[in-house]
Formats: structure tokens, sequence, C-alpha cells
């Protein structure tokens, strides 16, 4: 007699054929299989998890027979008659519409449903020795198969209303066949012996959030039509898993790339050839003793100019050769600084790997040359066919695409990543896939930028990323220029409590000097001063002014003088005024003057960053730079080797102005901006005018009300720094000093406006205490949606917030809009940067949903009918379609002024 379970379809194809359909149960062992193999074979380091929960290093076979048991388990929930109407068709071989059934919940969390409320009790398919134990394991392993979607399933599905009688027959029919092919013909041999210990439960537990990312990688090549051709005939389970199931699988895993093999650590020249001499930060990182096992945080505080970048590349190689991480993870604040480390990163990145390896190296945005053989695995363009399910119950490779088409998404799984922060710390928080995104930083060496630039919630988050990648043996290096004391101790703290699972804080000296190498390990805290080259050595002069047309004549006068001038404006409304104002008063040639600020199309904003390399970069000279003007954001501010005659800058806290002025005569040059080259011998000296940072504020006032900022020009600083305490602290101790000067006056700075125990003037005590309850309220917010990885993965914790990524977010702001740029032409809707392979992820522009409420009614845009299926074309659920006409300027949006309605 057949058995039941054939009777019911995992994948098909609607059309005309009744027959074009994939088993159930050979879909559940294509998607076993490729977990068998990836476990076999060790890919993503799956073997060392297993042997981590208790399987002997010498007996992989059983741990991956065991891991594709339960992957056999993914998709139980389609046994459901609500799920099995989706597919339209009249074949008496499979299972009739119920109409007393509906499908009204995912059909992954149908399955966990089915486990726990109805195969659970069937003592039919208990092995020998069961024991209740064994439903506690089963239990963890069933949350992590039916969470094969990116998300734990939900707790609390309507089961009864998809499920007869008949599929749960079904379905318990099926688990014995199961039963009978893994512990019977493939000699499991009843429960593991692990399963029967509490200390393996905890540990399951603790790497169950890990296993998640490789069940959904297993679904996700088992459901690749291009290696698992759709089979409706009936044979032996037996007969499937070794003829199909086995070998196509083997075909569809041998395509994921090898890892990488590492260079031995041979010295500085194999990274940086042309580094002669090594800066004391460099040697440095080239001499600290490293630990022989164990993870390990670096933090290097330094000058601009001290070569941090080059200094964390040579002790990521060390850490990398010595064993301590297999790739690096580089987060930066923004796109603009991550754009600059990228480029820096595609030129050495190859050297840290054996010449015979092909590592992968992405970008966390936009365009990049990640090795395509990952992606190719999991994408094809013959699955486009297959259904989507209803429900917002994705097919497997729909989803798949959803995944990769997003670049941000594919850096942490690249050997080499560099993006913003956020694609990391979305690993410890609620969000889709973040599964995917822990699997992705294991065994790499996260190097984080410009640290100094994070609120508390970010901050907060950052914490409980080091705490769980120091727990997991993962190693980081933290660069910065300005560190406050108490973000130094949180960040050291975070680290040493994942590292030795105490709470325990350290105990830190509150008096450091600057420069300051920090290492800690398993062994002890190093806290060492570092030397400081004369040539990076600084001293900036501070001046002020507290009028536009102030400003405007200095520029006047920085141009008649053939000079390069930058002014850095708080927000892009003030960035964009100014510059019409600039052009309107100075009659000026569009080509001497550039806007860079964050609301351009992504394609816009690449052009006018290369342009301000080319104008304010280290090669350009004198005929490039001569009499041009550049109006920023905070964008300019970091990681973009600049280099200004002169700068003006609106008020902003210390550690943002200090960052600033980094980018003001930053080279030796000549009187005519020309570079000067240094040899051993020979250190030149800049022949410019001595360096002079202009601060645009307030009149100064000792004791200043409330309303300090009320000016119409400072309005829009008023909002960004919303600690206007700290603004004028800032004020107060460069009035004092009258210089920048590093590195000498670093902590004296940073921590004159940043000490815990200063007490800001009375008018602006209001403020002050606001900002900083609103930074308490902000870390308790960022605590509350941190996952808890001793607790399996499920949604015990969180639930709702698993389905509303809206909600939750890596950055506390206002709610964010995403524009596409689009051109309407035959008919079709064409991005705005159509010569790019990422042509719609080019065209893109955020802005805040208080903005767009402001100004959608001038723009227009994509109709509804259209735009729904354009969504689903780009995969951006929320995309929102602004059209550009081709035969006229637009009148919210120009290459020169970005987004400019306000």
């Amino acid at each position: 007699m057949l058995e039941s379970f054939y009777k019911y379809w995992g994948k098909c194809q609607q059309g005309d054929q009744s027959d074009n359909y994939h088993l159930l149960a050979y879909h559940n062992l294509d998607v076993a299989a490729c977990g068998y193999h990836i476990v076999k074979n060790d890919y993503f380091n799956s073997a060392e998890l297993f042997e981590q929960i208790g399987f002997s290093s010498d007996d992989t076979e059983t741990a991956a027979l065991w891991f594709a048991y339960f992957l056999a388990w993914h998709d139980i929930g389609k046994f459901a008659n609500g799920f099995q109407q989706l597919f339209k068709h009249n074949n008496p071989h499979l299972v009739a519409p119920d109409p007393a059934k509906s499908y009204l919940t995912r059909h992954d969390s149908l399955g966990h449903w089915l486990w726990k409320n109805y195969l659970m009790q069937e003592s039919e398919i208990q092995l020998e020795h069961y024991n209740y134990n064994i439903d506690q394991i089963y239990n963890i392993w069933l949350l992590i198969m039916t969470g094969h979607h990116g998300k734990p399933p939900i707790l609390d599905p309507k089961g009864n209303l998809a499920f007869n009688s008949q599929d749960k027959h079904a379905s318990l029919d099926y688990i014995k066949a199961i039963n009978k092919l893994f512990i019977v013909d493939n000699r499991l041999a009843g429960y593991h012996t692990s399963f029967f210990d509490k200390k393996f439960r905890k540990i399951l537990s603790k790497l169950s959030w890990l296993i998640a990312a490789i069940t959904v990688i297993s679904d996700w090549l088992g459901s690749n039509e291009q290696f698992f051709t759709f089979c409706s005939k009936s044979m032996e389970l037996s007969e499937y898993w070794v003829n199909y199931a086995l070998a196509n699988a083997e075909k569809a895993v041998a395509t994921l790339p090898k890892r990488s093999s590492i260079t031995p650590f041979n010295g500085i020249k194999n990274l940086f050839p042309f580094i002669e001499k090594p800066t004391p930060l460099q040697q440095k990182a080239l001499s600290c003793p490293l630990t022989d096992n164990g993870p390990e945080l670096f933090i290097m505080e330094d000058v601009t100019g001290a070569g941090k970048t080059e200094a964390s590349m040579i002790l990521a190689h060390r850490l990398m050769a010595a064993g301590k991480a297999h790739g690096i993870y580089i987060g930066m604040p923004t796109q603009a600084t991550a754009n600059g480390i990228y480029q820096r990163t595609a030129q050495i990145y190859g050297q840290l790997y054996q010449a015979d390896s092909h590592p992968s190296l992405v970008l966390a945005h936009g365009a990049s040359y990640m090795n395509p053989t990952f992606t190719q695995t999991i994408i094809n363009l013959d699955n486009i066919s297959q259904q989507k399910y209803l429900n917002n119950d994705n097919s497997a490779s729909s989803e798949c695409n959803e995944w990769f088409v997003d670049t941000r998404k594919k850096s942490l799984l690249a050997e080499v990543g560099v993006g913003t922060l956020d694609q990391a710390l979305m690993a410890v928080m609620p969000f889709k896939h973040q599964s995917l995104r822990l699997l992705g930083l294991r065994h790499k060496l996260l190097i984080l930028d410009e640290v100094h630039a994070y609120d508390s919630y970010m901050v907060k988050l950052l914490e409980s990323l080091l705490h769980y990648h120091a727990s997991q043996g993962g190693s980081a290096i933290i660069l910065t220029a300005t560190l406050p004391f108490f973000l130094r101790e949180k960040l050291l703290n975070a680290f040493y409590s994942g590292l030795t699972s105490t709470p325990s804080p350290l105990t830190l000296d509150t008096d450091l000097p600057f420069p300051l190498f920090t290492q800690l390990n398993q062994k002890n805290l190093v806290e060492q001063a570092i030397a400081t080259r004369d040539e990076v050595k600084r001293q900036v002069k501070i001046d002020w002014i507290d009028n536009i047309n102030s400003g405007i004549e200095k520029i006047k006068s920085a141009i008649e003088q053939g000079k390069i001038i930058c002014w850095i404006k708080n927000s892009v409304a003030d960035a964009i005024s100014l510059y019409q104002q600039i052009q309107q008063n100075l009659h000026l040639d569009s080509k001497q003057i550039l806007l860079f600020h964050s609301r351009f199309a992504y394609c816009d904003r690449l052009a006018i960053e290369q342009k301000t390399i080319e104008w304010a970069g280290k090669t350009s000279n004198n005929t490039i730079r001569s009499a041009k003007i550049i109006i920023a954001t905070q964008v300019i501010e970091q990681s973009l080797d600049l280099d200004f005659d002169e700068m003006i800058s609106d008020i902003a806290p210390i550690d943002l102005l200090i960052q600033r002025a980094g980018r003001l005569q930053r080279h030796v040059r000549d009187k005519h901006g020309n570079i000067k080259s240094a040899t051993h011998q020979n250190q030149p000296r800049d022949e410019r005018n001595p360096p002079i940072l202009t601060v645009f504020a307030p009149t100064w006032q000792d004791d200043p009300s409330e309303d300090w900022l009320d000016n119409p020009e400072f309005r829009n600083t008023k909002y960004v720094y919303a600690n206007h305490a700290y603004l004028w602290f800032t004020q107060r101790v460069l009035r004092e000093r009258g210089v920048i000067t590093m590195p000498e006056a670093a902590r004296l700075l940073i921590e004159a406006v940043y000490r815990h125990d200063l007490e800001p003037p009375k008018g602006l005590q209001e403020a002050f205490y606001q900002a900083l309850g609103q930074q308490l309220g902000q870390s308790s917010q960022a605590k509350s949606i941190i996952l808890n990885f001793n607790k399996c993965y499920s949604r015990e914790q969180f639930n709702a917030e698993w389905d509303k990524e809206i909600e939750v977010s890596t950055r506390l702001s206002k709610d964010n809009i995403d524009l596409y740029l689009a051109y309407q032409q035959d008919g079709k809707v064409i991005p705005y940067c159509s010569s790019n392979e990422y042509a719609w992820e080019q065209s893109h522009i955020t802005i805040s949903a208080s903005k767009w409420a402001r100004v959608k009614k001038a723009v227009p845009q994509l109709d509804e009918q259209h735009l729904e299926k354009l969504r689903q074309q780009i995969h951006r659920p929320n995309a929102i379609i602004v059209l550009i006409e081709t035969e006229k300027e637009p009148s919210f949006y120009s290459k020169e002024l970005g987004f400019y309605l306000n």
C-alpha cells in the first residue's frame, strides 16, 4: 500500500499541468542531503559546531546524519491541507482540498505547531531509551528547523484551522519512514548519547542561533531546481535518498566556494610595499605579543595621519596567520566612510590569502565585486517561475533572491566585508536572517572605526555585539582619534564580560596618555603609550565668526588667493542654502564649487565623493585645487583622506571638530598647494600659512540662556546636537586654549566636554539633563531589543518584533522613507542610474518620513498599481518610486543640489 505522505506536494509550478510538482518527502530529503554534505565537508565551520555540542570530531558522519535527520522535518508544516490548497490542480494522486481548512499561518510555524500539538505525543515515533529529556532536545531542533525562513516560528499559530486528521496521520507516517531511513537504514542506532545530557541542551541552545543559519542555507540550496528537478514518481525513501537527494546535493554543495588559505605573516612589505618606515603605531601592531589562543581586543587611539588603517590590517594579518580569524569585517559609521575604506581594502585584501585562493570581498551597500560563485549556487533565474506562496509565505528561491540582491546583506558572508556597523549590529537583534549575520561574523575579526560617532542606543548594541563576539572566540580592533573615557570603559568591559563570562568589571586607569595602544585578552590588560612622529603633530589655531556673511568673505578671500576651502555645515538644508547663497553672492563658475551631503542618489553621491577626492585628496595639485570651494555636511569629516588649505565649520562637539580639523592641511605642500615628497633624510615643511579652523558659533556667553541657539542660523544645529551643553563646553575650552594641539591636548579637550562630573550653566541645564535622560532611555531601549543567546532560537523573548522590522532599528532616528529615482519611458519604469549592475540601489535616496510628509504632494510618483509590481520586482517592499521627466529639470532633485525640497 502506498504511504499516505506521497499524496503531498512540497514544491510546485502553477500552470496547466497538474503533475508539475515535487513531492514533499523528496524536498525534505533534498534539503537534508544539502545539510549532510555541508557538515560532512565542514562548510561554514559547521563540523566544529557539532563537535561543540557533543559529537566526536572523529565521527562527522554521525553529526552530518543527525543534522540531515532533523532537516528532514523542516517542512512538515506543508502537510497542512490549508497549505496544500495553494496548488490548484485536479490530480487524483494528490490530497484533495478540504473546504473546512484554511491557510492563515505560514507553513514553517505550522510545522512547529504540528510537533508540539501532535507528533510529540505519538509514541510510535519515539526511539529506544526515550525519556522526557528527548522532547526538550527535539523541541530545540524543531525550533531551528521550522525557523528555516530566517525567523523563529510563531509561538501560537492557528494549526487546527490548517490541519485535518488525514494530514496529521500522513505526517506521522512520514516521520516513521524518516526514522527508518536514518535510524535503521543509516545505523544511527537510537538517540545520540549527548541527547540525555543537560549540559548538551544548554550548549545546543546557545549554538542554535548559528545552526539556524546553516539550516537556512541548506533550504536555499535544496530548493534550487538546477540541481533538484521536480519528481512526482513514488519510490522508497531510501532509493530517493541515495540515488537522487545525496547525489544531487553533493553537486549543489560542491559549488559553494572553499575557504581561502591564509598566507603566513612575513612583515609589512607584503601588504604595504610603499611603507619605508612604519609609524610608531604600525610598529606596535607589528611587535605586540599575541596569546597562543583565545580572543583579543585591541584599541588604537592615535592622531589623524598615524596610519591607523594600515596598523589595523597589519595586526589583522598577524591574527589571521595565528589562526584567530579566517576573515575580516570592517564596520564604519556611514556609507561615505565605508566607500573610502572599501577602496583601500580592495587593493590589499588578496595579500592576506594564498595566491591560488579566491577570497571574496564585498561592500555592504552599492556595487561590489564579490566572488559570484556563492550567489550562483543559490540564485537561479529559472526559479523565478516557481510559485510564490500566499500570505507573505515566500518560496525558498524567491526569498534567497531577496537576501542576495541586497548587497548590504552579503557582506558578512564574504571572507572580507566592508560596510556600515549596522549590518553587524543586526546580528544581535530580532531581524530576519540575523542568524546568517551571526554565522558571517563567526571566525571573523571585527575592525571598527570611528566608534566615537555613535549615540547611546548604538553603543549599547555595540556592547552586546562585542560581548557575544568575544564569547564565541572572536577578536576585534577598534580605531579612534577621540575616545572619551566613559566609552572606552563600556567597550572594554563588554568584551571582557564575553571573554571571561563574569559580570565583574575591569579596573581602569582614568589618567591615561595619548596616543595609546590597548590590548585585552584572557591573560591581562595592557595599556601602552605610543610615540607620535613630528610630521603628524599638529597645532591648529581657532578663529570665530558669528554670521554667515563673515564666512562668505573668508571664502572669497581664500579663492582669490587660489586656495581650496571647505565649510562643513551641520544639516543638509543649511548646506544647500549656503551653497546657493555663495553662488549668488560670488557669481562662481559651477566648476569651482561643489556640494556634498547625504541626500543625493547614490550614483550622484559617488561621483561627488570622487570629485571631492580629486580636488582635495592627497594627489591633488595646484592646477586642480586652485580656487575651489566644497560645501559639505558631516559625510566629509571621517575616513576620507582630504587636505584643505582653509576650513570653516559650524560649531559641533569637540570630537567632531578635532576630526574636521584633521582634514585641514593634512599633507605637506608647497605654498602653491603641490604635494612635497618626504625621504628618510628630509622631512619637508609645509609652506602654507599656519592652519586656522574658523568656527561658526553663537556670540560667546559666559552664562547663556536657554535660547542660546535660537538664532535662525543655528536652528538646525540646535536640532542636530540636542545636548547644547556639549557645544557650549566645546566653545569654552577652545576659547580658553585658542588652539587644538595634537596629540598633547587630546585627552584634555575630550574630557573638558565629556567628563561625567561637569556641571553646565543654568540656562542649559534643562537641555543637558533632558539629553542625558534621552541617552539613558536610548540605552535602555537598545537593551530591550537585544537577543538573549543563552536561550534557544525562538520567539520566547520577542514575538511581534520579528515581524515588524521597521520598528526594530539599528539606529534611533526619525522614521525614514526609501525613495528611488526613475524615468518613465514607453510604458517602462527605468531607474535613474541605468548604467550599473545595481541600478536601483544606485538610484536610491533616504529622507525622513516627516520631510516626505511635507513635500510628497509636490513630487511626481509612480501610481499604486505599477508601484506594487515594481516593488516585488526590485525586492524593495517599501520603495517609493519618484518620477523625473527626461525633457526638463525636476522640481525636487538635481545632480548639483540633490533632493532639495524642504
